[in-house]
């Protein structure tokens, strides 16, 4: 067989109004129907974004990007045999003669480099975008000449960043500015921010200004905000509002650009209205940002996130990864806000339940087809459960962190977190938060997304223990081998803190993988009758007797010198019954949300039964001869009209999930 030609080395140039983007630009080195096998060298990461990678699979490419070469070899195999209308794309980071001889004879060669596309910039600089970023940067008009590494950095920050430091002198201004960065879901590269606190701190306004934190972190931005509004209470009213006296370095009394910021930064949730004693006191443009004493503050927070999520939710199929996560943090808000308020609400349910319509009908299409895409790559930010463990072992060699621990609290979900975390924060003034949202594994059931979650693995590469998930432990063990660590520096062990103390494995100063399991929000929310509201109620009583016993764990590990990595595996949600299939011996595991089949014959008669069903399979992440039939919205396999709390479906609450890195600060 003859070498088939290398693929051009050089991609069509961005560069100017009318010239294609970074994503149709990628897309063109890859026509449909032409290769059954393309080999992909992409060391800058280029496959990684979003729609690029949804357009691929929408032309038939089955993609595959597996450092391992064994692991390579097997999922090639496995997707055999591959043809022009279903071809198999192999992407790799490192030069296509570094691949497996017999695939680099077979495969149509593709050389993606990242400076062919921005011949203009400086590469160094934008190397370190985000996939999102570049192609923000592809789409703006490219500039007129070749740019040094400054005018790259300053070019960036404008195009992509909205942000031009001579425009921030003002605190108005860059108030308003980092509120509206801070909605945004990947940070600045660190040469760019770097760029911009020179330029930022060489402004007199920001004398004292904690600037670092304010620009890295959203929780400091918050509680700067908050502090600097406290104060300016406080001097109004003549009533400390606060125990601690901080420095006032926003002018709220004089500048009426801030005042005009005040309803934008309550409305993203920067700034909570604050409990003044005498309302009326205060200028009118000031009651914007405190409660009104109406004991409506809670319905009027519902109302803005109703509003915002009407205004994300407007156009649905413009939505990406980053866009849903936002509606993801929304609407646990809601869920949380709806939970707290004891009356006033009720005129907001029924815009509440079209609005949930809404969601789930805009949020399965969006899943179905990005779901497998997004689970190709797994650093270095996950999408994935199953990316968690390669992350902790990338932030582990890149961070200097020797030691890690995974936290699996199963079953929290991302609501359930506003409350833990809420609470935490305010304990723990010594904790740093990173927060971000992953993927569950569909379907959201424990034996599947945890173990996925644990394994660093894809559901078809441990099919042998897909119905349990005894076979953790090992996994864990397995994946750290992987990484050059040694049983005696491994651990598992669940937690089960309200019936025995913390386990020896928490205190073994051998450990560099610890691995820590505990059910116990997953318990309380299958013992729950009272819905979503019960969760809730029941999640404080937890918080109040259960929670403290495990930060008393986490405060160990942190000074034990451990990064730890708190992850869910599914969320939950409410769920009205809609019956009970009666199939036998023929379906594999049964849940409320999930029925699990490996004869397709089975499952598809049983959705014959039950129509308002999904037939989810051949997804890439589950074993090839698995399909997973689940109710399409709110339905439950449970005793007619029952109300269940559940989960293994594929609603937002359920699948959209939080993982958060917790160390000492």
């Amino acid at each position: 067989m003859t070498t088939p030609a290398c693929g051009r080395a050089s991609g069509p140039a961005v560069n100017g109004a009318g010239a294609p983007g970074l994503v149709e630009a990628v897309l063109a080195q890859f026509p449909a129907s032409a290769y059954h096998l393309v080999l992909a060298s992409d060391p800058d990461d280029l496959l990684a974004e979003e729609e690029l990678l949804a357009a691929l699979q929408a032309r038939g490419f089955r993609l595959v990007r597996e450092p391992d070469p064994v692991r390579l070899r097997h999922r090639v195999e496995q997707l055999r045999p591959s043809t022009i209308e279903e071809p198999v794309l192999v992407i790799t980071s490192g030069p296509l003669n570094e691949l497996p001889y017999d695939l680099w004879q077979q495969g149509h060669h593709v050389k993606l480099a990242l400076h062919t596309f921005f011949p203009r910039l400086a590469y160094p600089v934008v190397r370190q975008l985000s996939p999102s970023q570049r192609v923000a940067a592809s789409r703006a008009a490219q500039p007129e000449r070749t740019l040094g590494v400054q005018g790259t950095i300053a070019y960036l920050l404008r195009v992509v960043f909205a942000c031009e430091p001579s425009r921030l002198a003002e605190p108005a201004a860059l108030v308003t500015w980092l509120n509206a960065y801070h909605q945004r879901p990947a940070p600045m590269p660190a040469v760019l921010a770097e760029a911009l606190l020179a330029a930022l701190m060489e402004f007199p306004a920001y004398a004292g200004w904690p600037l670092e934190r304010l620009l890295a972190e959203r929780e400091a931005f918050v509680a700067f905000v908050a502090e600097q509004w406290g104060a300016f209470l406080a001097a109004e009213t003549g009533q400390p509002l606060r125990e601690r006296e901080m420095p006032y370095l926003l002018p709220f009394g004089q500048d009426a650009a801030l005042q005009d910021a005040l309803p934008a930064l309550v409305r993203s949730g920067a700034l909570a209205p604050s409990k003044v004693p005498d309302a009326e006191r205060l200028p009118a443009w000031a009651r914007r940002a405190v409660e009104a004493g109406d004991g409506r503050a809670l319905v009027r927070q519902a109302e803005q996130l109703l509003t915002a999520l009407d205004d994300e939710l407007a156009a649905p199929k413009e939505l990406r990864w980053d866009g849903w996560q936002q509606v993801a943090r929304h609407w646990a808000a809601l869920d949380v806000l709806f939970a707290t308020a004891s009356s006033g609400t009720e005129e907001l349910d029924e815009r509440r339940r079209q609005l949930q319509a809404q969601l789930d009908a805009a949020f399965l299409p969006w899943l179905q087809a990005r779901y497998a895409p997004l689970g190709v790559r797994r650093l270095p930010q996950p999408h994935h459960v199953h990316h968690v463990p390669d992350y902790m072992a990338y932030r582990r060699r890149n961070d200097g962190s020797r030691r890690v621990a995974l936290l699996v609290l199963d079953g929290l979900s991302l609501a359930d977190w506003l409350l833990v975390g809420g609470a935490w924060r305010s304990r723990h003034s010594d904790w740093r938060l990173s927060e971000q949202l992953l993927l569950a594994q569909v379907p959201t059931v424990t034996a599947i997304s945890r173990q996925a979650l644990i394994a660093g693995r894809r559901p078809a590469d441990f099919a042998e223990t897909l119905y349990h998930n005894r076979a953790e432990p090992q996994l864990w063990e397995a994946f750290w081998a992987g990484h050059g660590l040694g049983r005696s520096s491994v651990a598992y062990a669940r937690l089960a803190l309200d019936r025995q103390e913390a386990p020896t494995e928490v205190s073994d100063g051998r450990i560099e993988a610890l691995c820590l399991v505990d059910h116990s929000v997953d318990e309380l929310l299958h013992g729950e009758s009272l819905g979503a509201a019960g969760v809730r109620a029941t999640l404080r009583v937890w918080l109040e007797d259960y929670a403290p016993r495990l930060e008393a764990v986490i405060e160990q590990l942190l000074r034990d010198g451990y990064a730890v990595f708190l992850a869910s595996d599914h969320g939950h949600v409410e769920a009205r019954g809609m019956g009970q299939p009666s199939e036998g011996l023929t379906v594999e595991s049964r849940s409320m949300r999930a029925r699990l089949y490996t004869n397709r014959h089975a499952a598809q008669r049983v959705q014959h039964a039950f129509p308002e069903t999904l037939l989810w399979a051949d997804d890439g992440l589950l074993p090839p001869d698995v399909q997973a039939l689940m109710p399409i919205g709110r339905g439950a396999f449970a005793l007619y009209n029952d109300v269940v709390v559940t989960h293994g479906g594929v609603t937002l609450e359920e699948v959209v999930v939080p993982l958060v890195v917790i160390t000492q600060g």
